[in-house]
Parts: C-alpha cells; sequence; structure tokens
C-alpha cells in the first residue's frame, strides 16, 4: 500500500458534450488513475465524508475508489489543510490561555493538549506547509479534531491525544 504523491487533475473529453474529470495519482514509483467520478461518486463524497475520512485514515489507497480519491483530493488541498492547522492552533492557544468551558461547545481536555503541545504543534505546522502530503495523516489530523467522543474532547477516552497527533504527522509523510 502506497499513498500518494501528488494529485493531478486532467480533463478527458468524450465528443463535445461528455466532460470527466480523471485524477491520475503519482508515487515514486508508479502512476495511477483513480476510477472516473460522476454525479453519484460527488455526492457519496459530499455526504458519506465521515466513513471516508475513516477509511483514509485507516490507509486504504484512495485510488480503490472515486469517492475516495475525491475525498483525498479535498482533505490534502492546502486551503483544507491550512483550516485543520489553524483548528489545532486554536486548541492550543485555548489550553494555554485555560480559556473557561463553554456550554455551547465541547471544550478540549486541557492536560491532553497540554501534554501533546509538541506533537500538536508539530502536526499543525506540517499540515499548513506547502508541498504533497499523504491523505492518511490529514484524515487523522481532521478526525483527531471533529470525534467529539475521542482522546481530545473525552478524558475518559483510552486513546490519548499525543500518540494521535504524532501518527498524523507520521502518516503525513510520502512515502516511496
Amino acid at each position: 500500500m502506497y499513498e500518494p504523491m501528488s494529485q493531478f487533475i486532467l480533463d478527458a473529453v468524450k465528443g463535445t458534450r461528455d466532460r470527466r474529470t480523471l485524477m491520475v495519482i503519482a508515487t515514486a514509483n508508479e502512476t495511477q488513475i483513480a476510477p472516473q467520478e460522476g454525479v453519484l461518486d460527488r455526492l457519496s463524497a459530499r455526504f458519506r465524508s465521515r466513513g471516508l475520512d475513516e477509511a483514509l485514515a485507516r490507509g486504504v489507497a484512495p485510488e480503490t475508489a472515486a469517492p475516495l480519491a475525491l475525498r483525498a483530493r479535498r482533505l490534502t488541498a492546502l486551503s483544507g489543510r491550512r483550516a485543520i492547522a489553524d483548528s489545532l492552533r486554536r486548541v492550543i492557544s485555548g489550553a494555554r490561555q485555560r480559556v473557561p468551558p463553554s456550554r455551547a461547545r465541547i471544550s478540549p481536555v486541557r492536560c491532553q493538549v497540554i501534554a501533546a503541545l509538541d506533537d500538536l504543534t508539530r502536526l499543525a505546522d506540517a499540515l499548513a506547509s506547502p508541498g504533497p502530503v499523504a491523505a492518511r495523516g490529514v484524515a487523522q489530523a481532521w478526525l483527531l479534531l471533529i470525534d467529539g467522543t475521542g482522546p481530545l474532547y473525552n478524558a475518559n477516552s483510552t486513546a490519548n491525544v499525543r500518540a494521535r497527533a504524532a501518527s498524523a504527522a507520521n502518516h503525513l509523510r510520502l512515502e516511496g
């Protein structure tokens, strides 16, 4: 199994009316074309994003299905990665400043965040950096942020923030 090194979007024209987008996924050793996407694939990528994120975080290759490839493309876009990095930095800042709990939202577990400051900072910096990254690491970072039952928000979780952040940062690196 390998992670995509870069994603290139090519327009393929069939006749004059039927335009499709192909995703070419190139790694250091080979190039693959993800299955052609259609309207249902785009809808699936949009409405099943949580399940697709979980599959990508486990290491399922994006090129195995068009919805996975579409979701991987969205996750690995620099603008999306920078938004995730900004959210991580807000979590870090809130833990450092001892922001009082809010009734309007679930607050991160401060002691978990403080224990993982270096790993969370490293992850945020890697996400915000330009250049290709693996979808697996971005998906892991995103799930760390949005999973209200995970270690970031649940003091009783058996997982810990530091291990999850380190795993996400490690999985951002492209295998080649």
